[in-house]
């Protein structure tokens, strides 16, 4: 069995000329550490960490690395700072056969996008807030049976195990009774 975690950089500052250069807003530089500790908690080892360039998920992967194992290999990759999660999914299957579990810090919608791709199964619970907003900083989990390289993942190959969210996801307001 793999894993792969999607890590969606945390709480970014507002959008300056500079999309690339946006740093992690102070929200976000509280929230990825609780992240990392969450993720230990919860069991989380990758491998392999792939980040993208963009500055706030270099912040975000920093923030969270503490909390992780200290022998993982990490890659910073200019082209995981991108939307598109075909974009994505093509720098997993580059990787070697034996990168084992793997966690990518990156962009939305690419992430939430390549979630809900390759989750054929899972948690209610976490599809719901897949299906909802993806929250800043939050991360999905994936497993993947029998293919253990992302060159065998496909469309609904993998087993959507939790999202986990900085903070608890906020009940959807219904409108009163009788009004839209």
């Amino acid at each position: 069995m793999t894993r792969l975690w999607l890590l969606r950089h945390a709480k970014a500052e507002p959008w300056p000329a500079d999309d690339f250069a946006r740093a992690l807003a102070p929200r976000g530089r509280r929230n990825a550490p609780e992240m990392g500790r969450k993720l230990a908690a919860a069991g989380c080892a990758p491998n392999r960490v792939l980040c993208s360039a963009g500055r706030r998920a270099v912040e975000t992967m920093c923030g969270v690395l503490p909390a992780l194992p200290a022998d993982l290999r990490v890659d910073v990759l200019r082209p995981l700072y991108t939307f598109s999660p075909q974009a994505v999914l093509g720098c997993l299957r580059r990787l070697p056969r034996d990168s084992g579990d793997l966690m990518v810090v990156g962009h939305n919608p690419a992430l939430q996008e390549l979630a809900l791709y390759l989750a054929g199964s899972g948690e209610p619970d976490a599809f719901a807030i897949l299906h909802g907003k993806f929250p800043t900083c939050a991360v999905a989990e994936l497993e993947f049976l029998p293919a253990p390289h992302a060159a065998g993942w496909k469309e609904g190959s993998g087993r959507l195990r939790r999202v986990l969210t900085p903070r608890p996801p906020r009940p959807r307001r219904m409108p009163p009774e009788g009004k839209p």
